[in-house]
């Protein structure tokens, strides 16, 4: 009898653990909106050229703030080994294109960094961030990254779900 019931025990013990999951927040999912312009890195051979464009995901903004271009191309692990969660490296883009990526913003992202790497890296604006730790959690999460020329961009274009608006409306 005592058998059975530490059994019994043991197994409601190990299903109320299941029940209550973990504290760890779900990982988010956020789209990427990535458009280039027709005449992105250029260079004295073109007046446009494919480009390599990394996404880091990362819990501190200041170290990926103060790296140099061309440190971030040939170290950014190690420039940025504190603070990075992720790294992500995208298909090259080419000229004049549009592309929508997801990516899986895991716990503890507090910023999206993006760094383009530009052949003529001295006279880019190559790196930009948004801080997504503010991104509401009721809305869509989208973030829109624009290449032109010698510069990348990065805002939230955060829109509102289709139930969030009708809320909206009823008031």
């Amino acid at each position: 009898m005592v058998k059975v019931f530490t059994l019994f025990l043991s197994l409601c013990l190990l299903s109320s653990c299941s029940i209550f999951g973990s504290d760890e927040p779900e990982p988010v999912m956020l789209s990427l909106s990535i458009q280039s312009s027709d005449h992105i890195n250029p260079s004295q051979l073109s007046a446009a050229n494919p480009l390599v464009l990394n996404v880091y995901q990362l819990k501190a903004i200041d170290a990926f703030k103060s790296a140099q271009s061309l440190d971030l191309f040939q170290k950014d692990l190690t420039l940025l080994a504190d603070s990075l969660i992720n790294k992500q490296t995208l298909a090259t883009l080419l000229p004049n294109t549009k592309k929508q990526v997801s990516i899986t913003v895991l716990p503890g992202t507090k910023f999206i960094a993006v760094f383009a790497q530009f052949s003529n890296y001295a006279q880019a604006k190559s790196k930009a961030w948004l801080d997504v730790s503010k991104l509401s959690e009721a809305d869509d999460k989208s973030i829109s990254i624009s290449i032109d020329s010698l510069t990348v961009n990065i805002i939230s274009t955060e829109q509102s779900s289709f139930w969030s608006k009708l809320a909206f409306w009823e008031n």
